[in-house]
């Protein structure tokens, strides 16, 4: 079984049993719990699809050759840092993200770009510095977290090619 199947086969039993005690117990909470599921499901039902289609002509329409030099196996450490540059200003949440990660996999790019450019979507998320951490924390906060958090992508990108080698060298 594949890793994404039993991922989804574990969801699937911890729902079931979720559901199944929800329904044992007294009050709506089974109902409760399907109706939160079915309005966030409408939120971002559209927003999903739109995004996995924007990754997808993305993968479609950008000459892998290209990605493959700037991101793939043998761009190293320029990949890393690369994709340390280009997470930090991806912006919105992980429904639009992700898609965009997938499409980037497909395309080939090296797991320790893959890996760098995820931590720095996390990390340094230009979007919401902007909108939030600027405005609510101050000037100098942000700073602070910014320069003490600016190795992190880069690092995860390089540790996570050590994994890779490693795993490589230690059989099938």
């Amino acid at each position: 079984m594949s890793t994404n199947l039993l991922s989804i086969a574990i969801m699937w039993v911890a729902a079931i049993g979720l559901g199944i005690f929800a329904w044992s117990r007294p009050g709506n909470e089974f109902r409760g719990g399907v109706k939160f599921a079915w309005d966030h499901l409408r939120e971002i039902f559209f927003l999903l699809v739109l995004a996995l289609l924007l990754a997808s002509y993305l993968e479609k329409l950008i000459p892998e050759e290209l990605v493959g030099h700037w991101l793939g196996e043998e761009s190293g450490i320029r990949g890393i840092l690369l994709a340390s540059a280009i997470g930090g200003f991806i912006p919105g949440g992980p429904m639009i993200t992700f898609p965009l990660i997938l499409a980037l996999f497909k395309m080939n790019v090296a797991v320790p770009s893959l890996v760098a450019f995820i931590t720095a979507w996390s990390v340094y998320a230009a979007n919401r510095v902007i909108m939030f951490e600027v405005p609510l924390m101050g000037w100098r906060f942000t700073v602070l977290r910014l320069s003490s958090t600016f190795f992190i992508p880069p690092l995860t990108g390089v540790l996570a090619g050590l994994l890779v080698d490693f795993l490589r060298s230690a059989g099938p």
